[in-house]
């Protein structure tokens, strides 16, 4: 039992660890806390739904027009209203996303309807059986997915030459602006990337669960795994994610689902007392 409890929580929390990282990539770039990263991975599942049912795409393409329709919404709330706010307080930037939240819930039931759809794209369902533990075809692909997502992400953040550029500019931004980098870009980029892994999120979620606007509540899983991790810390991130995966699946399996919530947020509240900056984040020093 406890076997079956650790694969089924670390195969959710790769997902987990997965939206988790499309938050830490906007944040560390825009310096914005996305609290509307649960309903563009929501977004994700709806677009899903529109490419494999409505337009009736074949898989590949449905995959392409997922990332691509995720991409161009990054983009878009960018240059729509991060920008526009850009050097802001930190209230107004929050408002906006849980704004931008609320907004995109609201269109998504105009045009969807409020009931839950089913949507089966054409992944592994089957069972493995390994002695007592019983291993879902879905959960590995999501886990393999989700984990070979993280580890593209990582080399291109440290290899490629938009990486460094990224870097850069999370580093400093006033320094990247006097070095000539294109700022604008490269932190629509990040917006676009952070969506597109949160949208991936949404299409394995949408598969172990009905697609609703409901996974919202599942996505925002991922905002205590970042506060975890470490807002700034792209392991943190990762490693926050499969952290809260675990801890959901066995507080729900041995206590009761009801008490997910507590033994998650209460390990969040600690952490928030004793190392504010995360388990894997970098204490940001500041001159009074």
């Amino acid at each position: 039992m406890l076997s079956q409890f650790i694969f089924s929580g670390l195969a959710l929390g790769s997902i987990y660890g997965l939206v988790a990282l499309g938050f830490t990539v906007i944040y560390k770039a825009t310096q914005v806390f996305n609290f509307a990263q649960g309903m563009l991975m929501v977004c994700g599942a709806y677009f899903a739904v529109t490419a494999s049912i409505h337009l009736g795409l074949p898989f590949p393409l449905t995959i392409a027009f997922i990332l691509v329709g995720a991409g161009i919404l990054g983009i878009a709330i960018y240059f729509l209203l991060i920008k526009p706010l850009g050097g802001q307080a930190l209230l107004p930037m929050i408002m906006i996303t849980i704004a931008l939240s609320i907004i995109l819930r609201a269109v998504i039931e105009l045009i969807y309807g409020g009931a839950p759809l089913t949507l089966r794209l054409p992944l592994p369902s089957g069972v493995f059986v390994l002695g007592d533990v019983r291993i879902s075809q879905l959960h590995v692909t999501a886990a393999v997915v989700s984990w070979l997502c993280m580890l593209l992400f990582i080399v291109f953040f440290r290899r490629s030459r938009a990486g460094l550029l990224m870097r850069a500019t999370a580093d400093g931004y006033e320094a990247a602006v006097l070095s000539g980098i294109r700022v604008d870009r490269i932190n629509a980029a990040a917006w676009a990337i952070g969506t597109m892994l949160a949208a991936i999120g949404g299409v394995f979620l949408c598969q172990l669960q009905l697609v609703s606007v409901e996974l919202e509540n599942i996505g925002l899983l991922a905002l205590p795994a970042v506060v975890i991790g470490g807002l700034q810390s792209v392991p943190g991130a990762i490693l926050g994610g499969l952290l809260v995966g675990l801890i959901e699946q066995l507080a729900s399996g041995y206590i009761s689902p009801k008490a997910r919530d507590i033994f998650i947020y209460v390990p969040l509240l600690l952490i928030l007392f004793i190392r504010p900056w995360g388990l894997f984040g970098q204490k940001e020093l500041g001159r009074v």
